[in-house]
């Protein structure tokens, strides 16, 4: 599973102009094995898709299969689902 962390500063939109009109996207770091996470832009259609602080993997439906039949990463469409804790609460004892 690939984990991708938001923080705190970089939660917020950014947008960069461009030929066809602005573009926005998000700083995040991807955590692929390193020593140290490398930092990524995730795109966004709009501001308010702005994801929250958090750490987050990416959606089954981000993968698309390609014109060589190779599986690829949609860079269009980049969609992230929180990461479920998996650590689960004991139950209480009855005394």
């Amino acid at each position: 599973m690939l984990k991708i962390s938001i923080i705190d500063g970089h939660h917020l939109p950014q947008s960069r102009p461009t030929q066809k009109g602005v573009r926005y996207y998000q700083m995040a770091y991807a955590h692929m094995g390193g020593a140290f996470p490398q930092q990524i832009e995730i795109p966004l259609r709009n501001p308010v898709d702005a994801f929250s602080v958090g750490e987050y993997t990416l959606d089954l439906s981000c993968f698309q299969v390609g014109k060589f039949k190779n599986l690829e990463l949609n860079p269009f469409e980049v969609r992230l689902k929180p990461v479920e804790n998996t650590m689960r609460q004991a139950p209480p004892k009855v005394a």
